[in-house]
C-alpha cells in the first residue's frame, strides 16, 4: 500500500480545478454538474489512500490522529488565523476584497468564533472552503475506530456499522449542525469504506465499458433528479442519488485518470494534485483580488463576475495557477510548508 499511484494525483488535480470552477460560477447546471461528485471524491480518495493495515488497532490510533492532526488540522488554523488580520483590515466593514461569499457583511467577532467551531463560510467562516479539513480529519477517525472496534467481529459488521453511521449522518445534517463538520463526516463514511473496498479489489483496473456506461448513467440521473448537492450547507437531496452520484462520479473519474498515459498536461494537472492543499487555500482571495482588479479597471458590473464566461475562466485558472507557482517557488518556508507536499 506504499507505492504511489501516478493517476491518483491526476484525478486530484482534476476534482480541485473542478472544485475551483464550481466556486467561480454561480448556481447553474455546470456548478450542480460538479457538485454531484466533486466532494464525494476526495472523501471516496482518503478511503483509497488509508493504510488500515498500517493504522489501524488501538495502539496505532494515537499516531494516526497526531498524523491527521498535523496534516489537516494544522493548515487549517494557520490559513484561516493569518488570514484573520488581513481580512479584518481589507475586508471587513465594506472594505476591499469584497465580491465574493460576503466578506464584507461577516460580523468580526462571529468570524472569529467561528474559526474554532470549523464550519463553512455559511456559518461565518472566512476563508469557508477550508470546511472540508476538519470534516475530512473527523471522518478519518471515526472510520479508523469503527474499525478497531467492530473490523474483529468481520467485514459484514463492519461495512454495516459504516452504512448505518452514514444514514444517520445524513439525516443529523437535515436538523443539526456540528461542529468541525462532524455530521458531515458521518455522513461521508460510505464513501471512505467506497475507496478501501476500490482499493482492496482493484476496481478501477478491473472498470470495463459496460460498468463506465452504467456509472455515466448514474451520474446523469443524480444530475437531473436530485437537488443541486452541497456537503458544506448539508444538502444532500435524496440520500440514494447523492451517494450513487457521488460514487460513480469517482469510479468516472478514477478509471479516466487511469487510463490517461502522460505528457505536459497530465504532469501539470499531477501537480495540481499534489498541491491540491495550496490551492483549496488560496483560491479564494486571488479570485477576489482578480474581481477587484476588474471592478476597477473595467466596466463589467460585480453581479456578471459569476456568470461571465471569460471572467470564470479566468478566475479559474488564476485560482489554480498562482498556488502551483507559489507551492513550486516557495514550498519550502516555514509556514508554507504545511500546505505543499
Amino acid at each position: 500500500m506504499a507505492e504511489r499511484i501516478g493517476w491518483i494525483d491526476f484525478a486530484k488535480g482534476v476534482a480541485i480545478i473542478l472544485m475551483v470552477l464550481g466556486h467561480a460560477v454561480i448556481i447553474s447546471p455546470l456548478k450542480k454538474f460538479i457538485f454531484v461528485f466533486h466532494m464525494p471524491f476526495f472523501f471516496v480518495t482518503a478511503g483509497f489512500l488509508l493504510n488500515l493495515n498500517k493504522w489501524g488497532g488501538a495502539i496505532n490510533f494515537r499516531p494516526f490522529a497526531a498524523k491527521l492532526f498535523k496534516r489537516l488540522l494544522v493548515p487549517y488554523y494557520l490559513a484561516e488565523l493569518l488570514w484573520y488580520p488581513i481580512w479584518f483590515v481589507l475586508c471587513h466593514e465594506e472594505g476591499y476584497l469584497k465580491y465574493m461569499w460576503g466578506w464584507s457583511e461577516l460580523d468580526s467577532l462571529a468570524a472569529l468564533t467561528a474559526i474554532f467551531i470549523g464550519n463553512g463560510n455559511n456559518f461565518g467562516l472566512i476563508l469557508g472552503q477550508l470546511w472540508f479539513l476538519p470534516a475530512l480529519l473527523c471522518a478519518e477517525l471515526i472510520f479508523v475506530e469503527l474499525f478497531n472496534r467492530l473490523g474483529k467481529f468481520g467485514a459484514k459488521i463492519f461495512s454495516a456499522a459504516v452504512v448505518m453511521c452514514s444514514l444517520f449522518g445524513f439525516a443529523l445534517g437535515k436538523v443539526s449542525v456540528l461542529p468541525f463538520g462532524f455530521d458531515i463526516a458521518l455522513a461521508a463514511q460510505i464513501f471512505l469504506l467506497a475507496g478501501v473496498l476500490i482499493r482492496k479489489y482493484n476496481f478501477v483496473e478491473r472498470m470495463g465499458l459496460i460498468t463506465c456506461a452504467v456509472s455515466a448513467a448514474v451520474v446523469v440521473l443524480a444530475f437531473c433528479l436530485n437537488v443541486s448537492v452541497d456537503m458544506n450547507f448539508r444538502r444532500y437531496g435524496n440520500a440514494l442519488m447523492f451517494y450513487a452520484g457521488g460514487l460513480a462520479g469517482t469510479l468516472l473519474l478514477m478509471k479516466l485518470s487511469a487510463l490517461m498515459t502522460g505528457g505536459k498536461i497530465f504532469s501539470l494537472i499531477s501537480d495540481c494534485g499534489r498541491q491540491s492543499m495550496m490551492i483549496l487555500v488560496l483560491h479564494p482571495i486571488i479570485a477576489n483580488v482578480f474581481y477587484e482588479v476588474l471592478a476597477h479597471t473595467t466596466d463589467i458590473p460585480p453581479e456578471e463576475f459569476f456568470t461571465n464566461s471569460a471572467v470564470i475562466c479566468a478566475a479559474t485558472l488564476l485560482g489554480v495557477l498562482i498556488p502551483l507557482w507559489i507551492a513550486k517557488r516557495f514550498g519550502k518556508l516555514p509556514v508554507l510548508k504545511y500546505f505543499c507536499t
